[in-house]
């Protein structure tokens, strides 16, 4: 597996020498300093922007920028490694994901000199390729620092800005995960399509990343080795279901479990978990499948790293309480959210989903015996008195449940959406 790194903030702290750096340059050039303890508002997007932001308002211009950073660089370069220190933790972490045999890099918006420079001086040997801000590459939340750090690791593989695209006839994307501790390392790794998990010790408070809607988040780097071996060995399990469960729902599900479980205050870890999990059991069968899945998470040992015997009895049944069709009301808040988050009741795509289900049992089938399949199918879930139960009433699914509701008993409109999914289901490729 490939795991890239952000640098500051996520394996280092180099706020003080940073802000050390940047008093110097600024002083130097007679603008006003800084405390220090104010510079983690500062920094994110590359020397320059940490410039801007030090300056005072009225002189931010790119003259004014360049003048400082004539100071900044020389200075940093004999100093920032005098209070800079990895974070607790930090170096255990990358022995064991190097133990492990995974690949790891770095990928930096600090200047390509230091960044080399700095990650060299505290982890030699660690790291398969070091990035950083380079000359006429974009800075993050651009994407191309992280293709640049996949052309590095292999070669069959190539890259560009609208995605990732694979050669030689793979289809499975690579293994990767990126970690970082700023809403630029989110968008970074969402521009490039990688999962992103943001990490709660670095300059961006946890409250901070909540607000602005990151999705996991780890308090300590430990932590890491679960979501590297959920994303390595749960997740691509999905891959081989059906296409309203793939890895996309996964990811899904485990989005808007994470949401609920901060709105009401549980274990976001356990959630997350559960998530993983809740599908997996689609490899033996659909009518039994929570049963199977909650089985599956029970006999997986290396849930046992960071899960009690008693959390993980909870979480199994939580598992087993997903299912829409349950007759009886999930049995703890676990159960509640996962059921939630499962039901992700957008309207184009439960339609679309009770298509290719129907599709998937009837292969032969023509339209009308398909679109009949589905319609009854839609009335029975979730049409009014249908089986489908919203445990905890978010106002996604409350909202969309109405909006369903209302293409359901509109037999013309459903149509026309159900014809436009088979004739593309069916066209040629």
């Amino acid at each position: 597996m490939t795991i890239i790194f952000d640098l500051d903030g996520t394996l280092l702290n180099t706020i003080d020498d940073l802000g050390y750096a940047c008093n110097y340059a600024l002083e130097h050039t007679g603008y006003p300093t800084h405390r220090i303890q104010d510079y983690p508002r500062m920094v994110g997007n590359g020397i320059n922007n940490l410039i801007r932001r030090a300056l005072p308002e009225p002189e931010r211009t790119e003259a004014n920028i360049l003048k400082v950073r004539e100071f900044f660089v020389p200075y940093y370069n004999d100093h920032n490694c005098d209070y800079t220190r990895p974070y607790e933790g930090i170096p255990e972490l990358l022995d064991t994901l190097k133990a492990q045999g995974h690949q790891l890099a770095v990928a930096s918006n600090k200047y390509q000199a230091a960044t080399e420079k700095i990650v060299n001086h505290f982890f030699s040997g660690i790291f398969d390729v070091i990035l950083g801000e380079r000359e006429a590459i974009p800075r993050k939340p651009n994407p191309q620092i992280v293709f640049d750090i996949l052309s590095c690791l292999t070669a069959k593989r190539s890259y560009s800005d609208s995605g990732l695209t694979v050669e030689d006839d793979q289809k499975a994307l690579p293994s990767i995960i990126y970690i970082g501790d700023s809403l630029v390392d989110r968008d970074t790794a969402a521009n490039a399509n990688v999962p992103f998990v943001a990490c709660s010790w670095g300059f961006v408070s946890r409250e901070a990343l909540i607000d602005n809607g990151v999705g996991r988040i780890i308090d300590k780097p430990q932590d890491l080795l679960l979501d590297v071996y959920i994303q390595q060995s749960i997740l691509p399990q999905y891959d081989a279901f059906d296409g309203g469960h793939q890895r996309d729902h996964a990811e899904t599900v485990i989005r808007e479990s994470l949401k609920l479980a901060r709105a009401n205050n549980t274990d976001e870890t356990m959630s997350y978990v559960i998530a993983a999990y809740h599908d997996l059991g689609l490899k033996f069968d659909r009518e039994h499948h929570h049963i199977h899945s909650g089985e599956i998470l029970m006999a997986d040992d290396t849930l046992r790293q960071w899960f009690t015997p008693d959390q993980l009895l909870i979480m199994r049944d939580a598992v087993e309480d997903h299912r829409a069709s349950g007759k009886n009301p999930p049995r703890t808040i676990y159960g509640a959210i996962v059921a939630e988050a499962d039901r992700q009741i957008d309207p184009l795509t439960v339609i679309h989903r009770t298509m290719a289900y129907s599709l998937k049992l009837l292969p032969d089938a023509d339209f009308e015996t398909l679109y009949q399949r589905s319609l009854d199918h839609l009335h029975e879930k979730y049409a009014e008195g249908g089986y489908l139960r919203l445990w905890l009433n978010s106002e996604r699914n409350v909202q969309g449940l109405a909006q369903l509701r209302a293409i359901i008993h509109n037999e013309p409109q459903l149509r026309t959406l159900c014809r436009e999914w088979f004739d593309k289901a069916l066209k040629p490729c």
